[in-house]
């Protein structure tokens, strides 16, 4: 295929040149170019987008992506794992724990460098494997280059994490473990969700009080994420009264650390790392991985890296925005681009500020005077949009239709990839619209809520099946929640401020039930409890039909919104379900669908099975096929035989206006959970 893309391109290729750089007309040999030699044409450089390229190419574009973590792993494999082979003295055995107060050189006398190393103010006890990661660094390509892609990056940040550092009367070496947990990029995440400079799981992060939330992630803040960790490095070497626990205890957890130490008796980290399932693998060469780069950052000329020159420390101006205002917004008023402002604030998730609250928000140095002047030009880009909370209960498509715009631009606006991100609760940001006009448009809203039941027409009551319509709590009132994309039995019952299982009991649900757009829970609250004040959206019980679930009125209602009408048939004579499902226009597998038994079930005469008739053709699809499939003689005897009613008529007409290109529809196609589910198998049956 290449093959044949290449000759086809090349074959193209003269014409194209020709028509952009005529070919010269041959001379004669010697003889002179009276004309002058064109200067070369200079192209201005392209205006790529750096973050459009980043989507490309998985990573930034001034980032390594992960071939450092790649040729680290595979260096750490070949030396460090078990499996890998024996070790330097020959044994299929891990290394014994190193002696205290042994020399380096007393390991590696062939390398006399190891002993005018200086040391850095983290406790340095002599290993092979730290050993290993200063030769590795030293002598290997692969490590040569990790490391000096790690030094050169630690400009950036290596004034700010060593002052909070001493502030906090911490070691300023431990600058060495932000390097291997995150080459010193804030933006990163890890494949298990740790993120940040400091690589917060959201957890941790949250414990130490950074915000993390549809908006903002300040795992990702460089200067949050660093005061959050000096109180996290305090605990940790609180708790084990050694830095080298600290670290391990940093990479797998302080409870991974503790359950190694009861285990085996000891708080020797090096001892336990000589024992059977004591530490995991990883701790076992993090620690010596730290204090092998903190000695390279103590020696750089001794490793060959003293020509490093450090990238230019972040430096920025903090300017104020009083509302959510996107960060090309941001961009155009500072003078810079917008990949320059994403750089500096890692922590906004949105590409734009929170809604809902003015934002300090950091832009170049020196641009924070122009910013200021420039933001009122611009009141337009931003004062046009307003905040809306997400009532629990609350659809999607209900928040769009309320505020005039269509759910595809709606999730535009909010960076929205699916619809399920979007629960109660959620900040989004809306067009501003009157007063009256929103009221206009949440009946809209209402009307179209109301209108989206199974087989349901306009200005019909929603059915609502329930395991008892006749349930009731003594001193409690009952009230219906419907269910929207995101939803959980735990979120609503938060919300209703009721208990998980007593929910899940009063609708018949097991307790890890996964809720589904469309269903309807019942629940009963006190009576002073106001769905207002818990931003709850409750269903209209004047516009609602409760039914027992599954008895014969539930099951003639929905029957009756498809034109079907259930009938119990009794037999004259003996009958298969084939024989009877042809006079009603249905196959034998729906009549044993409907009745719970087989497909080639015959019926005794006098026994008695349920059908289901077609008395109005023209009120669903269903029946329409159905009638379809009846003889002449009883489809006449069916009714009505005016054209059938299409789903495009059976929408309101405001829905039917909205959206004038078929792409455009196309887009506000409703999601397949709230697609009409009256579909066959995917497959025929047997």
């Amino acid at each position: 295929m290449r093959r044949v893309l290449a000759s086809f391109v090349f074959a193209l290729l003269p014409a194209t040149v020709a028509a952009e750089t005529p070919e010269p007309a041959p001379r004669p040999a010697g003889a002179q170019d009276e004309r002058a030699t064109p200067a070369p044409v200079v192209r201005a450089p392209l205006p790529d987008r750096l973050d459009g390229r980043a989507a490309v190419r998985g990573c930034p574009v001034d980032s390594e992506c992960q071939r450092w973590q790649d040729e680290l792993r595979e260096f750490e494999i070949e030396a460090f794992s078990p499996e890998a082979g024996p070790w330097r003295d020959g044994e299929t055995r891990r290394p014994s724990a190193p002696a205290r107060g042994v020399k380096p050189t007393d390991l590696r006398p062939d390398l006399p460098w190891l002993a005018d190393l200086e040391l850095p103010d983290l406790p340095v006890v002599w290993d092979s494997r730290v050993i290993d990661y200063l030769v590795f660094y030293k002598e290997d390509p692969r490590g040569r280059r990790i490391m000096r892609g790690w030094l050169e990056r630690q400009g950036r940040y290596r004034d700010m994490i060593v002052k909070a550092l001493r502030r906090a009367k911490l070691p300023e070496d431990l600058l060495y473990v932000c390097m291997i947990e995150s080459s010193y990029d804030a933006s990163t995440y890890s494949r298990v969700g740790a993120s940040g400079l400091w690589q917060f799981m959201p957890a941790g992060g949250r414990i130490y009080g950074l915000a993390i939330d549809r908006w903002v992630d300040e795992r990702n803040e460089p200067i949050a994420s660093t005061e959050a960790v000096l109180d996290y490095w305090a605990d940790l070497h609180q708790r084990f009264g050694d830095w080298h626990l600290a670290m391990a205890a940093y990479n797998a957890g302080y409870g991974a650390v503790l359950k190694g130490i009861a285990r085996f008796n000891t708080n020797d980290f090096w001892a336990l790392l000589d024992y059977e399932n004591a530490l995991p693998w990883e701790s076992s060469i993090y620690v010596p991985k730290a204090l092998a780069a903190a000695i390279v950052g103590r020696n750089r000329a001794v490793f060959g890296f003293d020509d490093i020159k450090d990238a230019p420390a972040e430096a920025w101006d903090d300017v104020t925005v009083p509302k959510s205002i996107t960060l090309a917004t941001i961009a155009t008023a500072a003078g810079t681009s917008l990949d320059e402002i994403k750089r500096l604030n890692p922590h906004l998730r949105r590409g734009r500020t929170p809604p809902g609250r003015s934002f300090v928000v950091r832009v170049p140095r020196g641009g924070g005077e122009r910013f200021a002047a420039r933001l009122g030009e611009l009141r337009g880009d931003w004062e046009k949009f307003d905040t809306y909370v997400v009532g629990y209960g609350e659809r999607f498509e209900d928040v769009a239709t309320q505020f005039g715009i269509s759910r595809s631009k709606l999730k535009e606006l909010n960076e929205v990839e699916h619809e399920s991100e979007v629960t109660g609760g959620t900040i989004l940001v809306v067009p501003r619209v009157s007063e009256a006009d929103r009221r206009a448009n949440l009946e809209k809203a209402k009307d179209e809520l109301y209108g989206s039941g199974v087989d349901h027409k306009p200005g019909e009551a929603l059915i609502v099946p329930v395991p008892d319509k006749d349930a009731h709590e003594e001193g409690k009132r009952r009230v219906f929640y419907r269910v929207v994309f995101g939803d959980s039995l735990t979120g609503v019952a938060r919300a209703m401020g009721v208990k998980v299982a007593t929910l899940a009991k009063w609708n018949g649900l097991a307790s890890d039930a996964k809720l589904h757009p469309r269903m309807v829970l019942q629940a009963w609250v006190a009576d002073d409890w106001r769905e207002a004040k818990a931003n709850v959206r409750l269903l209209d019980e004047t516009r609602i039909l409760v039914v027992t679930r599954g008895s014969k009125e539930h099951l003639e209602l929905s029957e009756a919104r498809t034109g079907r009408e259930r009938v119990e048939y009794t037999a004259k004579k003996r009958e298969s379900f084939e024989q009877i499902g042809k006079k009603f226009g249905l196959g034998k597998r729906d009549v044993a669908r409907i009745n719970k038994k087989s497909p080639d079930t015959v019926v005794e005469p006098g026994e008695t099975i349920v059908v289901y008739k077609v008395v109005d053709h023209t009120r669903s699809d269903r029946a329409e096929k159905q009638w379809k499939q009846l003889p002449k003689a009883e489809r006449k005897k069916a009714g009505a035989t005016k054209k059938p009613e299409t789903k495009a008529d059976a929408k309101p007409k405001a829905e039917k206006d909205d959206g004038k290109k078929a792409e455009a529809s196309k887009a506000e196609a409703p999601p397949v959970e709230e697609a009409d589910a009256d579909v066959g198998p995917v497959t025929t049956p047997e």
